[in-house]
């Protein structure tokens, strides 16, 4: 098994390669506020040089870290996708996992994808544009695993599965008291949960009961 940090730079990397791993691991270390040009490039084991060679500037380089990230998060997202035709529950278990372990794990990486969206109510950034048709394809194949379940309630039990995700990702600590979420298999049973939510049959309204009928009034 492979132990290293998946955001260490690894000595076998280019030079712009190390410093884009080095972006995102200094950003989950130490925030967006705290990132500068001479951390980056100690983090990544080059000279300060390099950023402006490769990157133009601090903030091209973070752009561009960040963009990666958000690519391999899609790219693994689609492969949960594919397999909610078969496998709905144990695909939709999985993604769901996947987003709940990934923001625990990266609190300040997942945040920095959304630091327009948290400061500036602005969603034009690359995150908010490239999870759109994610969530667009989750609530479809939804639909398609819930018999009779139309599109605007598939479409609110994705934002009540994904925001149960996100949040605790985000405001972990606000929820630290309950310890609801502290190990693995804690996350691992949350979110089989909510994908079973997420899934479950459309409850079919009971007929109502009839009228009472009233007393036919006596005749004299």
């Amino acid at each position: 098994m492979n132990d290293r940090d998946p955001l260490a730079p690894a000595d076998d990397l280019d030079p712009r390669q190390r410093l884009v791993v080095a972006a995102i691991d200094q950003i989950e270390k130490h925030g967006m506020g705290q990132l500068t040009v001479r951390r980056l490039a100690a983090a990544a084991g080059v000279n300060i040089a390099a950023v402006n060679y490769y990157f133009r500037s601090k903030e091209a380089l973070v752009t561009a870290a960040l963009e990666g990230s958000i690519r391999n998060m899609l790219a693994d997202s689609e492969e949960f996708l594919a397999r909610m035709a078969d496998e709905p529950l144990e695909a939709l278990s999985g993604l769901l996992g996947y987003y709940l372990e990934g923001g625990m794990r990266y609190p300040n990486v997942g945040r920095a994808h959304l630091h327009d969206a948290f400061h500036a109510d602005d969603y034009s950034g690359p995150f908010p544009k490239l999870f759109a048709p994610v969530m667009e394809r989750l609530r479809d194949r939804v639909q398609t695993a819930v018999p009779g379940l139309d599109e605007r309630a598939a479409a609110r039990r994705v934002v009540a599965a994904l925001s149960a995700v996100f949040f605790p990702a985000f405001f972990a600590g606000l929820y630290a008291g309950l310890n609801a979420l502290a190990s693995p298999a804690d996350r691992l049973a949350y979110a089989r949960e909510l994908a079973r939510q997420t899934l479950a049959p459309v409850a079919v309204p009971e007929p109502a009961a009839p009228a009472p009928q009233g007393k036919r009034p006596k005749r004299g």
